[in-house]
């Protein structure tokens, strides 16, 4: 198995790609050998589509699974008799779930890729506000994408806050409360992209509350989903959350529920990096790999799924990587965007608006 040990020892944005490549390479490559041998699924789509991955030379030809296959079958990749949790996205438009089975040992690197990359942006002496209510985790939905995010960000922080009461309506006097006696104290406003707009943002603009300027930030991803119609630009989404809630940063993510805790956090330029733990390339309608600045499926790679083999998978999600080493945040690696859903797309939703 990979050694984990030395690559939490190491900075998570800062290798070169030239350095990064080959350790990221020797490092799939031999979790893909130890889902071919545990998981007869993995196995037999390798054996069928792909080449031989003793004989593979580079990472573009590493097996991939196609995302959809989370909801078509059980995939797991089989050891002693470690036991196993099983968690659910939020459904789907033909209410098919991903299922995606973790032992101890994946939640543990999940938990720990989580803290390491967001380092420089979650202390803990930070309590964090999830939009949710207090009774979630306690709830068979708490085995969801959402309750994944929660659990993850929540063993990040110092105190959980919940901002939705029993009837799931927002409570804002517990923020207001907590600002007036926690003045210059930093804290943490944590939800999905669209959950957030909606339930948060427009709520308190119908409502007319207005926070002043304080030490707050937010963390937010899984974009829009089934809410596309009404999605609103980033720029626009950054600035009314500013403006109505008062706080200092704002942090954007992409992830996806079947490959949780490999997240590719966006900078204060708008792009998203790929971590130490993490990669991605872009595909076109054939499969071949794009090029630099050229619009294509993402496909992405993590090196934390040990229970199940979703170290590779083949996204619905279109991106563009726009550089490599060179953004001007000062991250070095691949930096990309995502522009949207491939058209006509099954839409998944790990952020369901109530």
């Amino acid at each position: 198995m990979l050694n984990y040990n030395k690559l939490f020892d190491l900075d998570s944005f800062g290798l070169t790609s030239k350095n990064k490549n080959k350790l990221f390479f020797f490092n799939i490559k031999k979790l893909s050998q130890f889902h071919y041998r545990h998981s007869y699924e993995y196995k037999l789509i390798s054996n069928n589509l792909f080449n031989s991955i003793s004989k593979i030379k580079k990472i573009d030809e590493l097996p991939f699974l196609h995302v959809s296959l989370f909801k078509n079958f059980n995939l797991i990749s089989k050891t002693n008799n470690t036991k196993i949790s099983t968690f659910n996205s939020s459904g789907t438009t033909s209410n098919k779930k991903s299922k995606v089975n973790i032992d101890y040992r994946t939640a543990l690197l999940q938990s720990k890729a989580l803290n390491k990359i967001f380092s420089n942006i979650i202390d803990k002496d930070m309590d964090i506000f999830f939009l949710e209510n207090k009774d979630f985790l306690n709830s068979e939905e708490a085995m969801s994408a959402k309750g994944a995010a929660i659990k993850g960000f929540g063993q990040l922080c110092r105190k959980k806050y919940f901002l939705l009461n029993k009837k799931n309506k927002l409570d804002i006097s517990i923020l207001k409360k907590y600002i007036k006696k926690n003045k210059n104290k930093k804290f943490i406003i944590f939800g999905f992209t669209s959950s957030i707009w909606f339930n948060l943002v427009n709520e308190i603009k119908r409502k007319k509350i207005k926070f002043e300027n304080n030490q707050g930030i937010m963390i937010h991803g899984g974009g829009w989903k089934k809410m596309q119609k009404l999605k609103v630009g980033n720029t626009k989404f950054k600035n009314e959350v500013k403006q109505w809630l008062g706080l200092k940063n704002i942090y954007n993510y992409y992830g996806m529920m079947e490959q949780t805790g490999s997240v590719f956090l966006e900078c204060k330029k708008g792009y998203f990096h790929c971590s130490l733990f993490s990669d991605i390339l872009i595909r076109d309608s054939n499969l071949d790999l794009c090029k630099t600045k050229q619009a294509g499926l993402i496909q992405t790679l993590s090196l934390l799924p040990v229970s199940y083999p979703g170290q590779s998978i083949l996204t619905e999600d279109v991106g563009i990587i726009h550089g490599i080493d060179n953004c001007k945040c000062g991250k070095l690696g691949k930096y990309f965007t995502v522009s949207g859903r491939v058209p006509d797309s099954e839409l998944r939703g790990c952020s369901d608006v109530n």
